[in-house]
C-alpha cells in the first residue's frame, strides 16, 4: 500500500498488486519477508536471501535483476528480515527512484543491504497547543507524516497526551481522540508508540497520585498499541528521585496491566547530584522490571557517564532537541544576534552538518533516540537523525539528496540538497559579512522556477520562505546599520544645527526602517508564503492572524521587521535628552551616544556575545566541535526580548556568563587604563589573575549595569593584560539570573 500509493501520487501510475508471480509483465517489484516466505520464493536471488542484513531485526535487501531472456521481466526484489524491514526497504526504494508523470526508473546497478545501527529511531509529535503546526492536523495528516518518517527509517513516535489542559483553536479533534488515533496509526505501520507523561505535583501525595493514575489508565485503555511511557525527572517536574521512583513503580504496574510488554522510562533532567545518586542506588538495589531505561535530555548528566553507571540490562535513549537553535541543548554556535531577534528560537532550521557531527559524538553511548520536536520546521533534521540511526557514517549530503528527490523532484535532487545545506550556512558567522545568503536565495528561486508548481509538498515552500527571510533580514541589517550611522552623523553636527533639529532629523532617519522597507516585494512574498503554509499545513508564523500559541513558538513573521539597530534605545535616549533643561548636559549626553563604541583614542571595545564584534574571544562554528569544547570555549547565549518594544542596545541581547580569557596587547605602560563593562550582577573580573577593584557603578539599563574597574600599573608593565572571571557558585540560581557580561571596553584615560 505504501509503495503503490506513493508512486501513484508522483507518477499517476496505478500499479497492480498480485500475490502470485505474474505471467505477463515487463517489470516486477517483488516484495517479501524472510520470516514469511512468498509462494514464489524460488525466484529470490540467492545472494539476497543470504544477505547478512536479513539476519538482523528490521534489516532489508534490495536487488535489481535485469531480464536475461526475452519475455522475462526486469525484477526489483525488496526483501525484509521482518515486516518492518520490508517497510524500510520500500522506503529506501521510494527515495531512490527516478520518476515523472507516467514513468519510473531505477538503475540496474542499484543495490542495498542494510540493517539499523541502533534499535530505536523516533521523533516526538506532541498533539498539544504548544506545537507550531500539527495541532491543526487531522488524523489523515498525521498518518501521512508518520508514514513519511517511516519511509526514511524511523520506527517510533512519541506523543504528549495530557501534559496540560490547553486547547488549541486549531484542533480538528479532541486530544483524547487524537491520542488514540496516533496509537492506531503506529499499530498500522508497526511502529513503537511512546508517550511523554510528566509528574508536575509534589510527591508523595496519595490523593493526587490516585487521580493521576486514573487519568493514565483511561488513556492506556484507549490505546491499540503502547510501548513506553517516558517520565521526565525535570522540565517539567521537580521531584527528587527518592520520591519519584516509588510512584513510577505504581505507574509501571498499571501500564503493564493493559500493555504487558510496555516499560516506563525516566530522564535525570534537572536532578541534583543527590537525586542522581539516589536513582542509581534504587536501580542497583531493586533492578525493577518495569523500568525500560534512562532518557538523556537537556539538563541530564552526560551520555557517557550515564551509560557507565547504568546497569547493562537497561537501555539509554537520547532525547536530542532538534527543534531549537538558541537557548537550547544544541544551539547554533555563535549565532548572529540578528537571527536571535528575528528567526528566534524555533525557525525552519535544517542543520545537516551540525547534527551529523553531534550525532557521531554521542550515539555510541545510546540504544537510539526519540528526538524533541514541536513542529514541522525541523522536518529535515528528523530525516537526518533517522538515517544516521541506520548508518552513522553516512554522508549528510547523500541524505539530503534522497530527501529532495522524494519531496521535491528527482531532477532537482542535487540542487535541492545543496539549497538545504545553504540554509544552514546562512546561520554561520557574521550576518552582515555572509554574502552567500543571496546566493542561497538565488538557488531556491531557480528551483522554484524549475519546479513551476509541479510539487505540491509543503516542505519546498517552507524552505523557500526561509531563504527569502534570510536574504531580506541581511538586507535589512545592512540598511538599518547605515541608517544608524547617518543618524549619529547628524547628531555630531548638533552643535551647529541645534540640538532639537538634530534629534528630530535623527529620529526621521531611524524611522525610515518602518516607512521605507528595504525590499517590499520580498516582504510581500514572505507574507504570501506564510499564509499559504498556514492554510495548507497549519504552520503558524503570526500571533493573531494564525492564532499561534506563543511568541517563542515559531512566529518568525511576527519579528520580520524587528529593529536590527539601536533605534529603540536611541529614541529613548532622545526623549531623556529633550527633558534636560541644561544645554551642556544635553550636549554631554549626545556626545556619549556618538562615542559609545570609541570613548577615547587607544581604547578597545567588544560586544562579548556578538560574532562580528568580539575579536578577543576564540570561536568554534561547527556544532559538534562547539559542544565538545563547550567548557573551554563557551558559546554565547541570547536573551529572549519578546515582541514588546524594549529600549535596550543590541549589545545587551547576547552574552557570555564568564569569558575564558580576553588578552589585550600594545597598551601604553605609562598610561592609565580602566575596564568598563555591562553585566548582570556584580562582575567578578580578574586582571592578570588578580581580582580587579571596582571604582564605579553606573546606570542600569534593563537587566545590565555599567561597572568600571581599575587597571593597576603593575598589570600594565608588559603592555599586555589578560581579563578573566572568577568562577562563581550560582547553582542555586535559574540560568537566566546568573552573572553574565555583554559589552566591554578597555579605556585609555586622558
Amino acid at each position: 500500500q505504501v509503495l503503490t500509493e506513493e508512486l501513484a501520487k508522483r507518477t499517476g501510475l496505478q500499479l497492480p498488486v498480485v500475490q502470485q508471480w505474474p505471467t505477463k509483465a515487463s517489470v516486477v517489484i517483488a516484495l517479501s519477508v524472510v520470516q514469511n516466505p512468498p509462494a514464489w520464493k524460488e525466484k529470490l536471488p540467492a545472494d539476497a536471501v543470504k544477505s547478512e542484513s536479513l539476519t538482523r531485526s528490521e534489516g532489508f535487501s534490495i536487488q535489481v535483476v535485469p531480464a536475461t531472456e526475452e519475455h522475462q521481466p526486469d525484477v526489483v526484489f525488496v526483501t525484509g528480515a521482518d515486516a518492518r524491514g520490508l517497510l524500510f526497504g520500500v522506503g529506501k526504494l521510494l527515495t531512490n527512484l527516478e520518476w515523472e508523470r507516467g514513468s519510473i526508473r531505477l538503475s540496474t546497478e542499484f543495490s542495498v543491504d542494510l540493517a539499523p545501527n541502533v534499535p530505536l529511531r523516533g521523533h516526538q509529535l506532541g498533539y498539544r497547543a504548544r506545537a507550531n503546526s500539527w495541532d491543526a492536523w487531522t488524523p489523515a495528516q498525521f498518518d501521512q507524516y508518520i508514514r513519511e518518517l517511516a519511509i526514511f527509517g524511523a520506527n517510533a513516535i512519541e506523543n504528549i497526551p495530557f501534559e496540560d489542559t490547553d486547547i488549541s483553536p486549531h484542533m480538528p479533534v479532541s486530544r483524547e481522540v487524537m491520542n488514540a488515533e496516533m496509537s492506531r496509526i503506529c499499530a498500522k505501520y508497526d511502529l513503537e508508540y511512546w508517550v511523554w507523561i510528566p509528574v508536575q505535583f509534589e510527591l508523595p501525595d496519595t490523593s493526587k497520585e490516585d487521580e493521576y493514575l486514573k487519568t493514565q489508565e483511561a488513556f492506556y485503555k484507549s490505546c491499540e498499541r503502547l510501548d513506553a511511557v517516558f517520565v521526565p525527572g525535570g522540565d517539567p517536574g521537580h521531584n527528587e528521585a527518592s520520591k519519584l521512583m516509588p510512584f513510577m513503580k505504581r505507574m509501571g504496574a498499571l501500564l503493564q496491566r493493559h500493555h504487558p510488554d510496555a516499560k516506563v522510562w525516566i530522564s535525570l533532567q534537572g536532578f541534583k547530584p543527590k537525586s542522581v545518586e539516589d536513582f542509581f542506588s534504587y536501580v542497583n538495589e531493586h533492578s525493577p522490571d518495569w523500568l525500560g531505561g534512562v532518557v538523556m535530555g537537556p539538563g541530564s548528566p552526560p551520555l557517557e557517564l550515564t551509560r557507565r553507571l547504568l546497569p547493562e540490562r537497561y537501555a539509554q535513549r537520547w532525547y536530542p532537541d532538534i527543534t531549537h537553535i538558541v537557548r537550547c541543548q544544541y544551539p547554533v554556535p555563535w549565532l548572529d544576534p540578528a537571527w536571535g531577534l528575528t528567526l528566534g528560537r524555533e525557525p525552519v532550521n535544517p542543520r545537516p552538518t551540525d547534527y551529523t557531527a553531534i550525532y557521531r559524538d554521542g550515539y555510541r553511548f545510546t540504544d537510539g533516540f526519540l528526538t524533541y520536536s514541536d513542529g514541522i520546521h525541523d522536518d529535515f533534521n528528523k530525516t537526518l537523525w533517522s538515517q544516521l540511526g541506520w548508518n552513522p557514517e553516512r554522508n549528510a549530503r547523500e541524505i539530503a539528496i534522497e530527501y529532495a528527490r522524494f519531496f521535491f523532484r528527482p531532477e532537482q535532487a542535487i540542487a535541492g540538497a545543496d539549497a538545504i545545506f545553504g540554509l544552514e550556512t546562512n546561520l554561520r558567522g557574521s550576518l552582515a559579512d555572509n554574502s552567500s545568503i543571496d546566493g542561497t536565495l538565488l538557488l531556491w528561486q531557480k528551483l522554484e522556477a524549475a519546479l513551476h508548481g509541479t510539487t505540491a509538498d509543503w516542505r519546498f515552500d517552507m524552505y523557500l520562505m526561509r531563504a527569502y527571510y534570510d536574504a531580506y533580514t541581511r538586507q535589512r541589517l545592512l540598511y538599518e546599520t547605515d541608517l544608524e550611522k547617518q543618524a549619529l552623523a547628524v547628531l555630531a553636527q548638533s552643535s551647529t544645527t541645534g540640538i532639537r533639529p538634530a534629534l528630530d532629523q535623527a529620529r526621521e532617519i531611524l524611522n525610515r526602517a518602518t516607512t521605507q522597507h528595504v525590499n517590499q516585494p520580498w516582504l510581500d512574498k514572505l507574507y504570501a508564503l506564510a499564509d499559504s503554509l498556514f492554510e495548507r499545513v497549519g504552520y503558524q508564523t503570526l500571533m493573531e492572524k494564525h492564532r499561534a500559541s506563543g511568541s517563542e513558538r515559531g512566529v518568525v513573521m511576527e519579528f520580520v521587521n524587528y529593529p536590527l539597530n539601536n533605534r529603540w534605545w536611541l529614541e529613548d535616549q532622545f526623549a531623556v535628552i529633550e527633558k534636560l533643561s541644561d544645554p551642556a548636559q544635553q550636549a554631554e549626553k549626545i556626545q556619549a551616544i556618538i562615542d559609545w563604541d570609541n570613548p577615547a583614542p587607544g581604547s578597545f571595545h567588544e560586544i562579548i556575545g556578538h560574532v562580528a564584534h568580539s575579536p578577543s574571544i576564540p570561536k568554534l562554528f561547527n556544532g559538534g566541535d562547539a559542544m565538545r569544547h563547550y567548557v573551554d570555549m563557551p558559546m554565547p547565549t541570547q536573551r529572549w526580548m519578546g515582541e514588546a518594544r524594549r529600549g535596550v542596545r543590541l549589545a545587551w541581547h547576547n552574552y557570555l556568563n564568564a569569558p575564558q580569557s580576553m588578552v589585550y596587547s600594545g597598551l601604553d605602560p605609562q598610561a592609565k587604563y580602566t575596564v568598563k563593562l555591562y553585566a548582570q550582577r556584580p562582575s567578578p573580573l580578574e586582571i592578570d589573575g588578580v581580582r580587579a577593584a571596582q571604582i564605579r557603578t553606573g546606570e542600569t539599563f534593563d537587566e545590565v549595569t555599567e561597572q568600571e574597574f581599575d587597571v593597576t600599573s603593575e598589570a600594565l608593565q608588559d603592555g599586555t593584560i589578560e581579563l578573566t572571571w572568577e568562577r562563581l557558585d550560582e547553582s542555586h540560581l535559574n540560568w537566566r539570573n546568573k552573572h553574565y557580561v555583554c559589552e566591554l571596553w578597555v579605556i585609555k584615560q586622558p
